[in-house]
């Protein structure tokens, strides 16, 4: 099994993603290889002790688990670097992500307590573009922890449309999340409570190759429907 090709950048010129797709292509080059590795040490070891069968080796596992991990940190990487030069473009337009900025803002500022680093944005020097400095920051300061993220960090970050990119299709990544962080947080024990457990989940090349591909589609889909919107907003 293999990953599937990434998705060929946007056609049209759209400069403010160049960034955010050389993550996403880097990523997506480091999973290719981990997968690749572990498939390799699969097939030699299998033809070593001359049956086809038989789970996976731990070694050839905590490679499925890396690459689980690496395509975290490319989605990480690349859809921060996306809010970051795509929304300060299109925040600067009247577009949808301008009027959530707007919206984020004034909820900020009505705050009982108001950030400590948005009230020395309001009295900086270029006060403009420190607001949008510091939403920016906000909005990339964290890992997207699950499909939720994606909505309310990315899609409505970047004024994306609903029916463009819906829910439901982002929901389909809460299993890759939900793997991932058991793998960070957990070393993938199934039961971390447990003292007497010391069972892991164990991760087959299909099943990572399967996850890591979905990450690697939505976040190439998302830059592409940024492109639509940074088109329509030339």
């Amino acid at each position: 099994m293999a990953l599937n090709n990434l998705r060929e950048f946007p056609r049209g010129g759209v400069p403010e993603l160049r960034n955010a797709y050389r993550y996403l292509r880097g990523a997506h080059g480091s999973v290719s290889g981990l997968l690749d590795l572990a498939q390799t040490l699969s097939v030699n070891r299998r033809a070593a002790n001359g049956t086809p069968l038989g789970r996976h080796s731990e070694q050839e596992v905590d490679l499925l688990r890396s690459a689980i991990v690496f395509s975290s940190s490319g989605l990480d990487a690349s859809m921060k670097r996306l809010v970051n030069d795509a929304g300060r473009y299109l925040i600067a337009r009247p577009t949808a992500a301008q009027a959530q900025y707007r919206q984020f803002m004034r909820q900020q500022l009505a705050a009982d307590s108001v950030d400590t680093l948005l009230r020395d944005a309001v009295v900086a020097p270029g006060a403009e573009d420190a607001l949008l400095t510091y939403y920016l920051t906000v909005r990339t300061r964290s890992s997207f922890q699950g499909s939720s993220d994606l909505k309310t960090r990315v899609r409505s970050v970047l004024g994306i449309p609903d029916q463009r990119m819906p829910q439901a299709t982002l929901k389909v990544l809460d299993p890759f999340f939900r793997a991932r962080n058991n793998i960070v947080h957990s070393m993938d024990y199934e039961n971390l409570g447990n003292a007497d457990s010391r069972a892991r989940h164990h991760r087959s090349i299909a099943e990572a190759t399967t996850m890591c591909d979905l990450v690697f589609d939505i976040a190439a889909d998302l830059m592409h429907a940024t492109a639509q919107v940074i088109t329509a907003a030339r």
